[in-house]
């Protein structure tokens, strides 16, 4: 059974999680780890960490966040990142996370939120909308996409 859980709701799986993007994603553990930390610490806003479940065990993961590492600096908030297990994809996971993000960031009072991919069509498929190009603060270039937030 899959459930999502906010890193908040089961801070006792903190070390198993960083353990897991390590594993995982350690091309991205440098700005998702110190995003745990703070996701734990937020009085009351971002940034959020969202664990993927399966039968307890980690599956992906998706955060929250106030800012993302582009250039532009306008857009607020951030679906970065959001990951899915390769064994576990195809089975609609990224769209379950896609709308679960929407919700808490309708939550929160936001009208948008905003991501930035290389994957072509996939996002398109979920409703996200491309809104432009930008580069990553260490100069990767990369298109930015938005959806209206679920109220």
């Amino acid at each position: 059974m899959q459930v999502i859980k906010s890193i908040i709701e089961c801070p006792e799986r903190q070390i198993e999680f960083v353990e897991y993007v390590k594993e995982k994603w350690p091309n991205v553990k440098k700005v998702v780890l110190p995003k745990i930390d703070e996701s734990l610490s937020a009085e009351a806003g971002l940034p959020f960490t969202f664990l993927l479940l399966n039968n307890d065990k980690i599956i992906g993961f998706y955060q929250l966040i106030e800012q993302e590492y582009v250039i532009r600096k306008d857009l607020s908030p951030w679906i970065a990142p959001l990951f899915i297990d390769e064994n576990e994809r195809g089975q609609g996971l990224g769209s379950v996370l896609l709308e679960h993000a929407r919700k808490m960031v309708g939550q929160l009072g936001y009208t948008k939120v905003y991501l930035t991919t290389d994957h072509i069509r996939y996002y398109e498929k979920y409703g996200f909308r491309e809104i432009g190009l930008d580069n990553f603060e260490w100069g990767r270039p990369t298109k930015i996409y938005e959806h209206d937030t679920i109220k």
